[in-house]
């Protein structure tokens, strides 16, 4: 019965004890549970706060833009209001009677302007291709005479060099004066031989075998290139100097191009793109006046300007044909001559 009753109470303290530790479970896991949601809850809140911060940060911007753009319509719509107020005034009136008839004016003046570059550019063309290719050849060669840049780059390496040789050879100079020299094999020194040179009983030594062993004997191994650059880079400069000199003294293309200039009125060879010898305008610059013209016609609008100050439209009065002048220069003359623009 003892050994019953104690196996009894182990069952029910056993028992006890698996309870306590599942109520204890129990209540870890409630716990737990109520602290994941209270930091879930945490988190959403302050997502939300984030999220509603950068939409009201979002809204702001875009009421700011859309305040600016209003305020631009306004600017422009009032601008616009003005300008129609404004023409109806007589300079109004004035100014929009004259902007139509100016923009039409200075269009025709840069047609006639552009005519007037092709004409010229035809005449340069022609006159190159009469040219002689042997007077062309000597034309686009004399620069490069007169300059000899070849020449010129091939001393400036040499005396480069002939420099680098001679900083070598001044260190081997250096070192062979300066610094103590090595006695030669088994002690005997260049002193040591000229001494016995000297002594009358001497019979073995002889003045070439003391130069043998002379420190200053032999010359160090840079000085021949030395020289050598040093002196082709003289060479270089030199028939450079007679070169140029030469190029200078023939005339041969001067007279050439003077040739070129009686014949043509100018020298084709040396025309650069948009080159003509005269404008077709008897009176003003003809390509400024139509950009004057343009420049107010644009902006009149803003500068609400006055009738006595819009630009007075006229055609200049180009030049007659000639006997002097090219012949696609005549052409496009004769055509000035008789075409007006369609001013309204």
């Amino acid at each position: 019965m003892g050994k019953f009753s104690d196996s009894v109470r182990n069952i029910e303290r056993n028992t006890q004890s698996t309870a306590d530790s599942a109520a204890s479970a129990a209540q870890s896991n409630a716990a737990t549970s109520r602290a994941a949601q209270s930091a879930a809850t945490g988190a959403w809140v302050g997502a939300g706060f984030q999220a509603a911060a950068a939409f009201q940060s979002a809204r702001a911007a875009q009421a700011a833009e859309e305040q600016l753009e209003l305020q631009r319509a306004r600017n422009e719509q009032d601008k616009l209001h003005q300008f129609a107020m404004w023409s109806q005034t007589p300079d109004g009136v004035a100014f929009v009677a004259w902007r139509e008839r100016a923009v039409s004016l200075a269009q025709f003046l840069r047609n006639r302007e552009a005519t007037w570059l092709a004409a010229w550019a035809r005449v340069i063309g022609r006159a190159q291709a009469e040219t002689p290719d042997a007077e062309k050849h000597r034309f686009l060669k004399q620069p490069a005479r007169l300059k000899q840049n070849g020449l010129r780059i091939a001393a400036i390496l040499s005396l480069v060099i002939a420099a680098l040789y001679a900083v070598s050879f001044t260190l081997q100079i250096f070192v062979a004066n300066v610094l103590p020299s090595r006695e030669p094999a088994g002690g005997f020194t260049y002193e040591q031989c000229l001494a016995q040179l000297n002594d009358p009983e001497n019979f073995l030594f002889s003045e070439a075998d003391c130069e043998a062993i002379s420190p200053h004997a032999s010359m160090p191994a840079t000085l021949f290139p030395l020289v050598f650059f040093l002196g082709i880079g003289v060479v270089f400069l030199v028939l450079r100097h007679i070169r140029q000199r030469a190029a200078r003294v023939d005339q041969t293309v001067a007279h050439e191009a003077q040739l070129r200039i009686e014949r043509w009125g100018f020298d084709p060879l040396a025309a650069r793109p948009g080159y003509t010898a005269f404008t077709w305008s008897q009176s003003w610059n003809p390509d400024e006046y139509a950009n004057q013209l343009m420049q107010l016609a644009l902006h009149g609008h803003v500068s609400y300007p006055a009738q006595s100050q819009l630009i007075k439209l006229a055609v200049p009065k180009s030049y007659p044909p000639s006997q002097n002048y090219p012949v696609e220069v005549n052409e496009v003359l004769e055509k000035f001559q008789h075409e007006r623009p369609s001013l309204g």
